[in-house]
């Protein structure tokens, strides 16, 4: 996703980028744990699909969406570094197949074919040869995204054509190429301002606080995969007791 974990020594890192993926993760873990109570029934909440809610997580996929620009622009603009890459997009595609199998044998009527991490690593491939041209890659997602809000594409393209038949009608988690890739191209524009280069909040480093603000954000895969298996199994043992 984003530079979801980094061993870089700490004085190398942006504070900023790694602020905003705590604050996605953050609200993230706020967002499932809600549904998490819905899927039990101990709330009665219109989730993930309700007002509100279907925008509450729009706001967290556009945050990651555009980390993952950001954070490609910074680690290869100068030079692709393969290997950093490949090992990168191993691991997002790996959680992704992971997560695939898992709903396939929990959810077979709504399995994730196609979620945040799928997208991550497909938009990884895609746009990795655009780090190094910021205003092409602002025209592109500005286009990507008109195309998307027109509906001009349909919005499970191009899975349905592909699978006929095969895919279930209503997917959990699914994300639309057209457009949110064009939040990834924006994001690669802001990985080469001034104002991201510039880390205002590198303030932060050695801040009592920094542990809070800044932790999540470095180890956003691990927690992404780790979390709903936790609240769903503490979740779990609560409901024996009930």
């Amino acid at each position: 996703m984003i530079q979801l974990t980094n061993n870089t020594h700490v004085m190398n890192r942006n504070y900023t980028l790694d602020v905003t993926r705590t604050i996605a993760i953050a609200l993230m873990v706020i967002f499932h744990f809600i549904y998490d109570l819905t899927f039990f029934g101990w709330l009665d909440w219109d989730l993930p699909d309700g007002d509100g809610w279907r925008h509450f997580r729009w706001l967290i996929i556009s945050l990651f969406f555009v980390c993952l620009g950001v954070s490609l622009t910074f680690a290869h603009r100068h030079s692709f570094r393969s290997r950093k890459f490949l090992i990168r997009f191993s691991q997002i595609a790996a959680g992704g197949l992971a997560i695939s199998i898992a709903t396939y044998i929990a959810i077979p009527e709504n399995w994730i074919f196609f979620g945040v991490l799928h997208f991550l690593a497909l938009a990884s491939l895609i746009c990795i040869p655009f780090v190094r041209f910021a205003k092409l890659s602002l025209a592109l997602g500005l286009l990507i995204i008109a195309i998307g809000i027109s509906g001009a594409v349909e919005s499970r393209w191009p899975f349905d054509a592909l699978f006929t038949g095969k895919l279930p009608a209503y997917t959990n988690d699914y994300v639309a190429i057209f457009p949110w890739l064009g939040l990834v191209f924006l994001g690669i524009f802001l990985g080469h301002s001034k104002w991201f280069i510039a880390d205002p909040l590198k303030q932060l480093q050695g801040l009592p606080s920094q542990t809070l603000l800044i932790w999540p954000g470095q180890h956003s895969l691990s927690i992404y995969l780790l979390h709903q298996p936790l609240i769903l199994g503490g979740m779990y043992l609560v409901s024996l007791f009930l």
